[in-house]
This record gives C-alpha cells, structure tokens and sequence, in this order.
C-alpha cells in the first residue's frame, strides 16, 4: 500500500480532523506526507505527531480489510481521485471503490423522495433509462426515487455508481434494499463508492453526509420528486456550490404535481429557481449558489437540452 495514502488515511482517523481541513492543507500535507515529524509539526489544530502514531495501526486494519474485500482506497493526493469531486469543499480525503471505476468520468445523479408515488417511480424509471444509456445513474441506492431509477427488471441498469451511507462490505453495513441493490450494482458492471471504512455500518447521519459525493461526482443533477422538506435538499445544497445544470421533472397542469405535496420541492424550482434553491435548502446567501441553470424536464427535448448544458 501507498505510504501516502497510508498516512492520509491515518490523518482522517484523528478525532476533530475533517476533510475540509485535509483539503485546505492539502499542499502542506503534499509536501510532508513521509515524514510523520514534520507532518505533526507543520499541520497543527487537531494534529500531533502523536495522534498519527496511535493511528496507524487502525490504518493498517482498514487497509487489510480493503485487500480481503477487493477494495481500492484513492486520496486526495492520488491522480486517479476524481476531478469533480475536488470541487465541492469538503470532498473525502480517502473514497473507497468497489467495481468498474471508469463510471467516475461520466456520472448523472438521479434524486428524489423515499417515500415516492407512483408517478414518481414510473418517471423515475424513465429518466433512468433514457440517460443510463450514455450515462452513469449515481444515486444512494435506496428505496424511492433512488430505487426506481435503476431497476431494469430483476436486475439494474449497467454502469450505474452508488455512493454508500456505510462502508463497502455491505452486508454487514448495509440496510436489506441497499445490499440487494449494490449487490446487483456490482454484477452489471457498475461501481460502489463510500468515504467510510469497509466494515463502518450506516446510520441516522451517514446518508445526509453522503449526499456530497453524489453531488460532486456529477456533471448534471436530475431531481424526480421530492417535497420541499425532503433529503434531497442535502444534495441540492452541495451541488449548488458548484457550477452546473440541475434537471427538474415539471409537469404542470398535472393534477398530482400542482397540487401534491410529493412535488412541492420541483414546483418550487421550477417556479422560482435559484431563489427556490436557496429557499428549499436554506441558503443564507443566494449569491454563494453557482448553479449554472436550472432545467425543467419534461420531454426527451429537454433531456437533449440538460445533456448539451452539462457538456
């Protein structure tokens, strides 16, 4: 294993050390990664030569379980990391990956409610399989939206990424739909991304947080359903930090999307915005939001239409 990514690694596992401070320091941490002296004395705050120390040896576990589950561990200082994620301000120090890591290039999130309807699930569907064509569908692999914009079948669309609440051996940190979903994942060619240790279970927490890596591994956003209240607002605020297209399924003059509140979120957008954006997710400051444009998605027109504006 990579000395680098060793002692990264050992880094993120000293309590109070989080990734926005590793990638604000990241060139120090360049500089002085072999030579843990000089990585305690240059980094400061949370960080001692001491706290590195104790932490290798949970490294080294994590590391071994990695290799027994065929688990590839990528850091910030690796060229193989992926470019788009280093955009959002607080991308993982270290992603684990499980499966067909060309899907990184070329991933389109697909989000909404997991307490979707059944116009949502049949849009859902559709959308999943018009875009899995070309592209990777990343989403959390749950029940809902997330589900539904997969499902081919008794198996999933190819090349479709899921980014894990919990760690990589799923079935010891996984809920049951989200084994069964990563499970079919990884036989279709598709790929298994989480910033937790391999035997880290999920929890109440993790899936909020997680949110950020399907917002930054995406060229483009689609969001199908979801209220105005609903845990899409976690990945549309991290995706409003960086310049990019958000898709919103609009169906106006639809009886179940004016009036219920399934789709209070997307008749929120369409109507208002980035002021809808910033309202939905409680944004202070509407001009930090760097959404290039805000689409409404009704027809393969505008699926064509999102597609050009995320080239």
């Amino acid at each position: 294993m990579n000395i680098k990514i060793k002692h990264i690694l050992a880094l993120t596992l000293i309590k109070g050390v989080g990734d926005a401070f590793i990638k604000k320091k990241l060139n120090d941490i360049e500089s002085y990664i072999n030579d843990i002296d000089l990585l305690g004395n240059m980094l400061g705050g949370k960080v001692t030569k001491e706290g590195i120390l104790e932490s290798l040896p949970l490294a080294d576990r994590i590391i071994e379980d990695c290799a027994e589950g065929n688990i590839e561990l990528v850091s910030l200082l690796c060229d193989s990391y992926p470019t788009l994620l280093k955009e959002i301000k607080n991308p993982p120090a270290i992603l684990y990956l499980k499966g067909n890591k060309d899907n990184l290039s070329n991933c389109i999130a697909v989000i909404g409610s997991r307490k979707s309807d059944d116009l949502g699930n049949t849009i859902a569907n559709k959308v999943g399989n018009y875009f899995s064509q070309k592209w990777s569908i990343c989403n959390g692999l749950v029940e809902g939206i997330d589900k539904n914009s997969i499902l081919k079948g008794d198996t999933v669309f190819a090349n479709v990424t899921g980014v894990l609440s919990g760690g990589l051996n799923y079935e010891r940190t996984s809920s049951k739909i989200t084994k069964e979903l990563a499970e079919k994942v990884l036989n279709n060619n598709g790929l298994l991304v989480s910033e937790n240790p391999p035997n880290k279970p999920e929890d109440q927490f993790s899936g909020s947080k997680a949110s950020r890596i399907q917002a930054g591994l995406s060229k483009g956003l689609i969001l199908i359903q979801s209220s105005t209240k609903g845990g899409s607002k976690y990945t549309l605020k991290s995706f409003s930090e960086i310049k990019r297209v958000i898709g919103v399924i609009s169906f106006k003059g639809n009886k179940n999307f004016d009036n219920e509140d399934q789709f209070s979120g997307n008749r929120l957008l369409v109507e208002n915005g980035i002021t809808g954006l910033s309202e939905m997710c409680d944004i202070k400051k509407i001009n930090s939001i760097k959404i290039k444009k805000i689409i409404g998605l009704k027809s393969k027109e505008d699926y064509m239409l999102f597609e050009n504006e995320m080239i």
